[in-house]
């Protein structure tokens, strides 16, 4: 019986819509809504279509959404930060994606899963892309509150808790994939989303400011992020806008 009706779904499938559905991959458009609608969509879909294609919209994708997100951070103290809080958000999900990822490959491959490093990569951008979607849908929101509020923190603990959310949604995509990759223990992709998210926090840290001015384009002074907020958070709560 399992095998009739294995036999009448393949037999159910349109090549023209296989076909066609295949072409539609290559574009942005089908990216982006798959990736919030039917994230496995796209996870079958990439040993099918072009790695650089995937890779290429991936990339535009996150740019623009980031550069949209960053330009509205920039816009609570304006001047030099109108460029430079999008130019150190790009850069700080860039290297954290690259720092992170060899241990990202060790860690699903210890879950069990079957992979190539390529694959894994798209797997692990693709989840990054869905984060950067998700964050620049707070962008107005994020607007609201920067120029309604002349404090550091609050505006900045506004940021932190977009960019968590956006995180914790985005990452969905990567457990979709790990759970029909076969993933025998989902314990190690937990661990390593726990890993990705302290050092995002720590890499916008180090790029400070992002929210607010400084002296310097970077920060002469190395600290944890939990020391940095905490800082910002004994500072006066009703200090002027930086």
């Amino acid at each position: 019986m399992n095998e009739e009706k294995n036999s009448l779904n393949v037999a159910d499938v349109d090549p023209n819509a296989v076909m066609s559905d295949l072409e539609d991959a290559n574009k942005i458009s089908w990216l982006t809504e798959n990736l919030l609608k039917d994230p496995l969509k796209v996870i079958n879909a990439l040993g099918r279509i072009s790695t650089f294609s995937v890779l290429n919209n991936v990339i535009l994708i996150n740019i623009a959404c980031l550069l949209a997100y960053g330009v509205i951070v920039g816009s609570f103290s304006g001047g030099i930060q109108w460029y430079m809080s999008p130019a150190k958000i790009i850069a700080g999900l860039v290297l954290t994606i690259l720092f992170c990822y060899p241990s990202f490959y060790i860690f699903i491959c210890l879950a069990g899963m079957d992979i190539k490093p390529g694959r894994a990569f798209l797997v692990l951008v693709s989840s990054i892309s869905v984060f950067s979607i998700l964050i620049v849908g707070f962008a107005p929101i994020a607007w609201v509150f920067s120029q309604s509020t002349s404090t550091v923190f609050f505006i900045g603990f506004f940021h932190l808790v977009f960019w968590m959310i956006s995180t914790v949604f985005g990452m969905r995509v990567l457990l979709k994939a790990a759970s029909s990759l076969k993933c025998r223990n989902m314990s190690y992709p937990l661990f390593w989303i726990l890993i990705f998210m302290i050092t995002s926090l720590q890499m916008m840290t180090a790029l400070r400011p992002m929210v607010g001015t400084a002296d310097t384009i970077l920060p002469k002074e190395k600290i944890f992020f939990m020391y940095n907020w905490g800082k910002l958070f004994s500072e006066t709560v009703d200090s002027p806008k930086r």
